[in-house]
Protein backbone atom coordinates (compact mmCIF):
# COMPACT_ATOMS: atom_id res chain seq x y z
CA UNK A 1 0.00 0.00 0.00
CA UNK A 2 1.43 3.04 -1.02
CA UNK A 3 0.94 6.85 1.34
CA UNK A 4 -1.15 7.95 -1.31
CA UNK A 5 -4.09 4.76 -0.86
CA UNK A 6 -4.13 5.71 2.49
CA UNK A 7 -5.32 9.60 1.80
CA UNK A 8 -9.02 9.66 2.53
CA UNK A 9 -10.70 10.68 -0.44
CA UNK A 10 -11.28 14.51 -0.69
CA UNK A 11 -14.92 16.12 0.07
CA UNK A 12 -17.11 18.28 -2.02
CA UNK A 13 -18.21 21.65 -0.13
CA UNK A 14 -21.64 22.86 -0.46
CA UNK A 15 -22.46 24.71 -3.66
CA UNK A 16 -22.97 28.32 -3.30
CA UNK A 17 -20.28 28.72 0.19
CA UNK A 18 -17.02 30.41 0.09
CA UNK A 19 -15.31 27.42 0.50
CA UNK A 20 -17.08 25.89 -3.02
CA UNK A 21 -15.97 29.37 -4.73
CA UNK A 22 -12.09 29.26 -3.53
CA UNK A 23 -11.96 25.28 -4.62
CA UNK A 24 -13.14 26.23 -8.04
CA UNK A 25 -10.86 29.24 -8.37
CA UNK A 26 -8.02 26.63 -7.21
CA UNK A 27 -9.06 24.36 -9.82
CA UNK A 28 -8.85 27.23 -12.61
CA UNK A 29 -4.74 27.26 -11.68
CA UNK A 30 -5.45 30.62 -9.37
CA UNK A 31 -3.43 31.04 -6.37
CA UNK A 32 -4.84 33.99 -3.82
CA UNK A 33 -3.47 35.86 -1.31
CA UNK A 34 -6.02 38.03 1.36
CA UNK A 35 -5.88 40.51 -0.81
CA UNK A 36 -7.16 38.77 -3.68
CA UNK A 37 -9.78 36.97 -2.08
CA UNK A 38 -11.33 39.89 -0.56
CA UNK A 39 -11.28 41.67 -3.84
CA UNK A 40 -12.12 39.19 -6.03
CA UNK A 41 -14.24 36.63 -3.95
CA UNK A 42 -15.10 38.58 -0.50
CA UNK A 43 -13.91 36.19 1.33
CA UNK A 44 -12.31 37.67 4.83
CA UNK A 45 -10.81 34.65 6.45
CA UNK A 46 -9.01 33.05 3.81
CA UNK A 47 -6.29 31.73 6.35
CA UNK A 48 -9.74 29.95 7.72
CA UNK A 49 -11.56 28.62 4.64
CA UNK A 50 -8.06 27.03 3.43
CA UNK A 51 -7.81 25.32 7.00
CA UNK A 52 -11.53 23.71 6.37
CA UNK A 53 -10.42 22.84 3.01
CA UNK A 54 -7.24 21.38 3.83
CA UNK A 55 -9.25 18.86 6.58
CA UNK A 56 -11.93 18.23 3.37
CA UNK A 57 -8.79 16.96 2.40
CA UNK A 58 -7.91 19.29 -0.23
CA UNK A 59 -4.19 19.21 -1.23
CA UNK A 60 -4.09 23.06 -1.11
CA UNK A 61 -0.19 24.58 -0.88
CA UNK A 62 0.99 27.88 0.58
CA UNK A 63 4.18 29.54 0.90
CA UNK A 64 5.01 33.32 2.84
CA UNK A 65 5.41 35.99 0.37
CA UNK A 66 7.11 39.66 0.90
CA UNK A 67 4.57 42.54 -1.14
CA UNK A 68 6.08 45.80 -2.28
CA UNK A 69 5.67 47.63 0.92
CA UNK A 70 7.97 44.62 2.59
CA UNK A 71 4.72 42.91 4.87
CA UNK A 72 4.63 39.24 4.45
CA UNK A 73 1.63 37.24 3.35
CA UNK A 74 0.52 33.86 2.60
CA UNK A 75 -0.17 33.29 -0.90
CA UNK A 76 -2.39 29.76 -1.40
CA UNK A 77 -2.97 27.76 -4.63
CA UNK A 78 -3.45 23.65 -5.58
CA UNK A 79 -1.01 21.73 -7.81
CA UNK A 80 -3.15 20.32 -10.82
Amino acid sequence: MTQLELIAPCRMPKADTQHYTLLMAFKRGESLTVGVALEKYRVYALSQRVGDLKRMGWPILSETVQTAGGARISRYWMES
